[in-house]
């Protein structure tokens, strides 16, 4: 059983973008539910700005998982962050993961109660040895999935609250990257993806961009994430607009995401950050399933043409991504702006 009133419950939580965003509702209905604990985070280096200002997080642990892939590996780095976790002394371990390395991670935290997913609902396979107890969630989407993992540990006050404040600097500094480059109202397409069955035609998104920019006035922004400068390429080959290309951190992203009239993605980081920040978003869906994975917001829109799911990685556009059209997709975005009121952009 867990302890009824802890005093430090550890959320662990590494990756990615995406994934992230859909556990922030943990860590603040443990806060409304425990306000005498102390709660901290467990995310991996490259991830920290998403949680490191989270208003109901006492503190952020790091591992750099990925720094194990380079050599020299720098093994003394990794036991040094494991040995700052274990000094929090967490009475609860909340695994929202379900991978290898954070159910490792879970079982090495110390805390004599530590909470995952049943072996069915797990990202991977091998886990169980770090948990005390399971949970088989009867919930669909990841979000209510993590909050009934929590709800395991005692009475949970479900609070549904996706915060991330972004400092006045960052904001100030992309407000002034708009005006400095004349976009005024913007649409904003996030073209990349995991992987490329997951992904639309970037020659899609520039015909898309021709629509919006017709029917609704809207210069567009193009996010560029590493190693995607070959979708720039066939986006420009497409559309004669001039896209304003976008690559940056998390925080300047969200900053820019707060200022978009629509943002257009497939499943990806990106377009769940839009969502969470209550940014209209049509989110464009083939073989993952948007009942489990989709934006949680009532300002987005799907559009998906099969009812078949899977979550291998193909190297090739799918036949269901193919399937949605630059026109459809534009008439979706024509009834979300509709139903959404423009956003002026702060001045200088």
């Amino acid at each position: 059983m867990a302890p009824l009133l802890p005093t430090r419950i550890l959320i662990v939580k590494l990756s990615s973008l995406g994934d992230i965003v859909h556990a922030w509702p943990v860590a603040a209905s443990l806060r409304a539910s425990f306000p005498q604990a102390r709660i901290a985070w467990l995310v991996e280096q490259k991830w920290r700005p998403l949680v490191e200002r989270h208003p109901d997080l006492d503190q952020v642990f790091t591992l750099d998982t990925f720094a194990l892939r380079r050599r020299p590996r720098r093994w003394d780095t990794l036991r040094s962050d494991l040995a700052r976790m274990r000094a929090f002394h967490p009475e609860w371990c909340l695994d929202l993961q379900g991978t290898f390395k954070s159910a490792v991670a879970t079982r090495l935290s110390g805390a004599p109660f530590r909470a995952g997913f049943s072996a069915d609902a797990r990202r991977e396979r091998g886990c169980g040895f770090a948990y005390s107890v399971t949970v088989r969630p009867r919930s669909t989407h990841v979000v209510d999935q993590m909050l009934e993992l929590a709800a395991a540990c005692g009475p949970l006050q479900r609070v549904l609250s996706f915060a991330f404040p972004i400092p006045d600097a960052v904001q100030q500094a992309v407000d002034a990257w708009i005006a400095d480059n004349h976009i005024g109202a913007f649409a904003f397409y996030s073209p990349g993806g995991g992987w490329a069955a997951k992904r639309w035609p970037s020659e899609r998104f520039g015909r898309l961009a021709d629509l919006l920019e017709q029917r609704f006035g809207l210069a567009a922004v193009l996010n560029r994430g590493p190693g995607e400068r070959h979708l720039d390429d066939a986006y420009r080959r497409a559309n004669a607009i001039r896209a304003r290309l976008f690559s940056g951190d998390v925080e300047h992203l969200g900053a820019v995401l707060k200022r978009a009239r629509l943002v257009i993605g497939g499943d990806t980081g990106p377009l769940q950050l839009a969502a969470a920040l209550q940014t209209p978003t049509v989110a464009l869906f083939g073989p993952t399933d948007p009942a489990r994975n989709g934006p949680y917001s009532p300002r987005s829109m799907v559009l998906r043409k099969t009812d078949a799911t899977t979550y291998q990685r193909g190297d090739t556009y799918s036949p269901a991504m193919l399937a949605i059209t630059p026109e459809e997709v534009a008439e979706a975005c024509g009834q979300l702006l509709e139903a959404a009121p423009a956003q002026p952009v702060s001045p200088r």
